[in-house]
C-alpha cells in the first residue's frame, strides 16, 4: 500500500514580542534555544525526521524535506540553523513584509503545485516554527488520525486538549463527527475572559487552537478562491512576479516580489478560511503542546524541581516560582517570588509573572521611541 506523502510547511513569520528582551526583530524566538539545546525552528524541523527505521515502517505516511516560509531577513539564519542539524530545506519562500498565516499558506500551496517533483495527492502540514511539542510520538499519531479527512479535501486543524482555563489562547468548538477521529468545526472563539475559558474547559466541546493545519494544496486554494479570493489573487500575482532560482527549477529559494506582495491583504488562516469554509474539521491532539508565548509559559515548561527556571550565570537564595535568565552578567536573587528576571543583549526585564503579558507594552514604548537597537 502506497504511503501518503506529506510536505511539512514551517511558518516562521512570527516576531515573538512577548518574549522580549530575548526575542527581537532581528532574532525572534523561533531562532532561539528556549526549551532545549536546539532552537525552536530546529526542534520543529527535527519532528519530521524519523528516529529509526522500524518506526518509519509502521507509519502510513512519509515526510519530504520541509518547505520554509519566513521573513527575508531571517532566511540565512534559518538555512544555517537547519544545515547545522543535517536538514536541507526543499524550498525557502522569503516574505519582504509580514502578511500573517493565510498568505503564507497560499504561497506554500502555490509552490507545491508548481513543483512537478511533488505527488498530486500530497498533503501539506502547516506548522508554526516557534511551538514546543513534548510528545513527538503523539504528534505523529494525530497526523495519522487526520489523514482520511485531509485526503478527502477537508481543512484539518489540530485541537489541543484543554487542561486549564487559559485566556491567552484561541479556542475551537467541535461539532458533529466527520469520521473516527475528526469533528466538523462548529466555531472558532478568540481569547476569552477567565469565566468563559472556565466554561469552555468544563463543557468538553472546546480545544485550544494550536495553529497547525493539514490539507491538500489544491483544496486549500479552491477554498481560498471561494472565501478569500482577494488574498488568493494577490498571492498568485506576487508568486508569478517572483524570481525562482533565476529561472531554474523551483526548489531552493523563492524571493517574493516586494511590490506585488505588499499589496496582499494580511489575515490569518482562521479568519480568512477556517471560520468561513464548510470543510473545516478538528482532530484532538494530546501531545504536550505549548506555544511558549510568554515568559510564564516558558517557566511552566522548563522549571526545575525547585520551581524555578534558571539559565546562565545565576545564583538564587530563597527564590520561588521565578524565571531567572542571563546571557552574560552574573545575576543573584534573594527572597523573591513569582518574578521574571531576564537579561539579554544589554536589556533587562524584571516583571511580576501575573503581569508578564504586559511586556508587549514595553515593546510598544520602544517602538514609539524608535529605539531599534532594543527591538
Amino acid at each position: 500500500m502506497a504511503k501518503t506523502h506529506i510536505i511539512p510547511v514551517i511558518m516562521s513569520g512570527g516576531a515573538g514580542s512577548r518574549l522580549w528582551p530575548a526575542s527581537r526583530k532581528s532574532r525572534p524566538k523561533q531562532l532561539l534555544p528556549l526549551a532545549s539545546e536546539y532552537t525552536m525552528i530546529q526542534e520543529t524541523a527535527l519532528r519530521f525526521q524519523h528516529p529509526n527505521q522500524a518506526q518509519k515502517q509502521e507509519q502510513t505516511y512519509t515526510f519530504s524535506a520541509p518547505l520554509i516560509v519566513c521573513n527575508q531577513t531571517h532566511a540565512d539564519a534559518i538555512r544555517e540553523q537547519l544545515y547545522a542539524i543535517g536538514i536541507s530545506p526543499d524550498t525557502i519562500i522569503t516574505e519582504p513584509v509580514a502578511r500573517n498565516t493565510a498568505p503564507c499558506a497560499v504561497m506554500a500551496a502555490l509552490a507545491v503545485q508548481a513543483d512537478p517533483a511533488h505527488s498530486p495527492d500530497a498533503l501539506m502540514l502547516l506548522v508554526p516554527a516557534d511551538h514546543h511539542i513534548k510528545d513527538v510520538r503523539a504528534f505523529e499519531s494525530v497526523i495519522e488520525q487526520a489523514l482520511p479527512a485531509a485526503s478527502s479535501g477537508h481543512m484539518v486543524t489540530f485541537g489541543i486538549t484543554v487542561t486549564k482555563p487559559e485566556t491567552g489562547y484561541g479556542y475551537i468548538q467541535k461539532g458533529e463527527k466527520l469520521d473516527e477521529f475528526a469533528y466538523h468545526v462548529a466555531g472558532c472563539k478568540e481569547k476569552p475572559d477567565s469565566a468563559t475559558a472556565k466554561r469552555y474547559m468544563e463543557g468538553g466541546q472546546f480545544f485550544w487552537n494550536a495553529g497547525i493545519f493539514m490539507c491538500k494544496p489544491d483544496s486549500l486554494l479552491a477554498e481560498m478562491h471561494k472565501h478569500s479570493p482577494e488574498i488568493l489573487r494577490a498571492c498568485q500575482k506576487a508568486f508569478d512576479a517572483s524570481p525562482k532560482n533565476n529561472g531554474q527549477k523551483i526548489g531552493q529559494t523563492i524571493a517574493l516580489d516586494a511590490e506585488t506582495f505588499a499589496l496582499c491583504p494580511a489575515d490569518s488562516i482562521d479568519y480568512a478560511l477556517m471560520e468561513r469554509t464548510t470543510k473545516a474539521c478538528v482532530v484532538e491532539a494530546h501531545m504536550g503542546w505549548s506555544d511558549i508565548g510568554s515568559w510564564s509559559a516558558l517557566l511552566d515548561l522548563t522549571k526545575e524541581t525547585s520551581g524555578n527556571s534558571l539559565k546562565g550565570d545565576v545564583h538564587i537564595l530563597d527564590t520561588k516560582n521565578c524565571l531567572v535568565h542571563s546571557d552574560g552578567p552574573f545575576v543573584a536573587t534573594i527572597g523573591i517570588d513569582n518574578l521574571a528576571v531576564v537579561i539579554h543583549d544589554g536589556a533587562v526585564l524584571i516583571a511580576n509573572m501575573d503581569k508578564i503579558q504586559d511586556v508587549k507594552e514595553i515593546v510598544n514604548e520602544l517602538t514609539r521611541r524608535g529605539d531599534k537597537d532594543k527591538l
